[in-house]
């Protein structure tokens, strides 16, 4: 009887223990997460730690269009944006941003699998505004509705329409105080006027190559997406498949009637893009070289300055062919499969179709503020959905 006397508190302050982690564990379900206005799904809730609110990094950050690495053997996580990079170990108050030590007053914890970090942290990480309001148990994060300044944009002409539609959103997320304007060029245009800082932002729809990385030192480059090129014919036209041989023939002038590929007995009129295209300079290296190197489109080719008048073009000659961006695809033009392949999204993802390229956005060296903030929204889940509604290949 002495013995249950004993131990009676001992049990009793157990229970009140578990009561109490219960009680916490319960409240902290109900916390809420809003980022720039909108509650964000996770499949973990933010806790509670000495006063302290942790949120998940990996949902958090990838809502701010930013790229989350884990470490295990390091138990490391890394995070990076446009402007800077981040890194954190499990358990330890030091972190650093920009290889800078910061001193955290919670340190990075795992909990129920998942990696969670002081709320703080995240505005000293990437210049977010954050707060905590017990009132309501809601975490408020603005970015993308904190910015304000002039952007300039320009390059690409596969990239004119995605930059404009992310201008538009972020402008109106930050009426008045932000400015976006977006024009055209061409990627090498894009390409110079981002290095010379004529652009804060240059749009380019290939792979930045090594003689322009050698020229313009400070540039710095990012890819936000992919996109296929199409080869294109009139809705007319009876020729339904090419082959990778036939492609090459056709572009280079080899192949010069649509008799000798299964068509009717009519001159082939070759389209194409103008000298310093992005579409052109992908098309080249995508279709062109893997047959033969230093081959180039047939010099009795018709330029064009834009997507849009390559197809135009090819819409009004049944004759005609030419390539054209996934995004400018519609039904006023046919487009050819490759070797059975057909150029859909699909078929880009899974690396069937073989023109494939990529959208990259580069600066004058490491870009801040609303630049840097606009190139995450490309990689935010906002921005990814515009990417694919323009029928581009956002990344995964």
């Amino acid at each position: 009887m002495m013995n249950l006397r004993k131990a009676l508190p001992i049990l009793i302050l157990v229970l009140v223990l578990i009561a109490s982690m219960t009680t916490t564990a319960m409240a902290s379900q109900n916390v809420r997460i809003v980022i720039d206005g909108s509650n964000i799904k996770s499949d973990v809730a933010p806790v509670i730690e000495n006063g302290r609110t942790l949120v998940p990094a990996k949902v958090i950050f990838e809502n701010l269009g930013a790229k989350v690495n884990w470490n295990a053997n390091k138990k490391e996580v890394t995070v990076t944006t446009a402007a800077t990079d981040v890194s954190l170990v499990i358990d330890s108050k030091t972190a650093k941003i920009d290889g800078k030590n910061v001193t955290l007053d919670v340190p990075a914890r795992i909990i129920n699998g998942r990696t969670f970090i002081p709320l703080k942290f995240i505005a000293d990480a990437v210049g977010a505004k954050v707060s905590w309001n017990a009132g309501t148990s809601t975490v408020d994060i603005k970015y993308f509705t904190d910015m304000q300044g002039t952007v300039k944009i320009g390059g690409s002409t596969t990239l004119q329409p995605i930059s404009q539609a992310a201008a538009d959103v972020l402008m109106k997320k930050n009426p008045g105080k932000l400015s976006v304007t977006v024009t055209g060029g061409g990627s090498g245009n894009g390409v110079k006027g981002g290095a010379s800082g004529e652009y804060n932002i240059g749009n380019v729809s290939r792979e930045i190559k090594d003689a322009e990385k050698t020229e313009y030192r400070d540039l710095q480059d990012f890819q936000i997406g992919s996109d296929g090129i199409a080869i294109i014919i009139h809705k007319n036209n009876s020729v339904k498949n090419l082959t990778k041989q036939q492609v090459f023939d056709i572009f280079t002038g080899k192949i010069k009637n649509w008799s000798e590929v299964g068509g009717s007995n009519a001159p082939i009129f070759v389209q194409t893009r103008e000298a310093g295209s992005g579409t052109l300079g992908a098309f080249v290296e995508l279709a062109l070289d893997p047959i033969q190197k230093d081959q180039q489109v047939v010099v009795t080719a018709t330029p064009h300055s834009s997507n849009p008048g390559v197809k135009q073009a090819v819409a009004k000659e049944v004759n005609a062919i030419g390539f054209l961006s996934f995004g400018h695809i519609d039904n006023s033009i046919k487009t050819l499969s490759i070797d059975g392949v057909e150029p859909t999204v699909a078929n880009a993802l899974n690396k069937k179709y073989p023109i494939v390229r990529p959208l990259v956005v580069c600066t004058k060296g490491r870009p801040s503020g609303a630049t840097a903030k606009l190139i995450d929204f490309f990689t935010s889940p906002e921005g990814k959905k515009i990417i694919d509604k323009e029928d581009f290949i956002s990344l995964p």
